[in-house]
């Protein structure tokens, strides 16, 4: 009897006295509650990244305990930020990689990103700081309709209120995306139409996929002006133009148009985003009214028309851009 008791009290002795891995300890270990911050390694960045031929950067750092970290990166001359937070000891690419993207638009451009670390649980801690020279933009993965970088298409269409000017502007550093969006700006004080552009398939289409359900429409949008909640401010009107029977024109009375509003009430870029197939639902779920067979079918898409409305009572300038009108497939664009 003596006897089990001692092995039991060894085994038990052993057990308690194992030294926990720390990733499968439980609970906070008593190094990352009271023990000193230091870094083990410093972050080494290269010079230079080109991301469109699938360079990366991994922000490789040790550190003595678990904290939370974050990692803001900033384009020079875009603005273009992306942000990448843990709290993880170690920090590599499984958890501290950047693939060249943005949070939100803008987009990041041929510029010098500035890197900045911060430990913000830790009183006094280093800033880290360093910079990187983008050689390279990520590919896009997606249909892309146009980002306006090539002018104005031959096959598009478009109309401005006479007190109104709407055209194409490049190089000024104010793209979502790129160096070129389109641009309205005017004061129209007796209807709520500011100006469209229209989106025209080119001959071969848009060469959409065929499911509505896994098809995202996606656009860069910013208010510069006459911005509000709806409906007193401004907004971007969209209007999906399918061909149902095959003819090429686009028959309002026949076949199906959906329309898509998107009011934002910030002066800054936003992402509008869209599942294709929801287009047949009304902003309380309902099923739109149209004219078609009332099934979004993106393959019979031949045109966008992206129209700039604003209060025509408001008395203010109105000014709007849009820019990147892409199409992806099971999820909404990355900037």
């Amino acid at each position: 009897m003596k006897k089990i008791i001692y092995t039991a009290l060894l085994i038990l002795l052993a057990v308690s006295c194992r030294k926990n891995d720390e990733n499968t300890i439980e609970g906070p270990s008593l190094n990352d509650l009271y023990g000193p911050f230091d870094i083990l390694s410093e972050l080494d960045i290269q010079n230079s990244i080109n991301f469109s031929s699938g360079e990366n950067i991994s922000f490789d750092m040790e550190l003595s305990k678990r904290t939370n970290w974050e990692i803001e990166i900033t384009g020079g001359t875009t603005g273009a930020k992306r942000v990448i937070s843990g709290s993880d000891r170690i920090l590599s690419s499984d958890n501290a990689l950047w693939e060249g993207g943005a949070d939100e638009f803008p987009s990041f451009g041929l510029e010098t990103a500035y890197i900045t670390v911060r430990f913000p649980n830790e009183e006094n801690s280093q800033v880290i700081s360093d910079s990187v020279t983008i050689t390279g933009l990520k590919k896009d993965k997606g249909i892309l309709i146009t980002s306006f970088e090539n002018g104005f298409e031959s096959h598009w269409e478009l109309f401005n209120q006479t007190t109104v000017s709407g055209e194409i502007i490049c190089s000024d550093d104010k793209a979502a995306k790129g160096n070129c969006y389109y641009k309205w700006d005017g004061l129209v004080s007796w209807d709520w139409a500011i100006g469209y552009v229209k989106l025209n398939a080119p001959d071969s289409g848009f060469n959409l996929p065929a499911n509505a359900n896994t098809l995202f429409f996606n656009m860069g949008v910013k208010m510069i002006s006459n911005t509000g909640p709806a409906p007193n401010g401004s907004f971007i009107q969209i209007l999906f133009e399918e061909d149902e029977n095959g003819d090429g024109i686009f028959n309002e009375n026949t076949e199906d148009g959906y329309i898509y509003e998107y009011w934002y009430e910030k002066d800054e870029w936003s992402l509008l985003s869209i599942k294709y197939g929801d287009l047949k639902y009304d902003s309380e779920g309902n099923p739109v009214q149209v004219n078609g067979n009332g099934l979004p079918e993106p393959t019979k898409l031949i045109g966008m028309r992206i129209f700039f409305l604003a209060n025509k009572d408001s008395g203010i300038r109105s000014e709007a851009f849009v820019d990147h009108v892409i199409f992806t497939e099971n999820e909404t664009y990355k900037p």
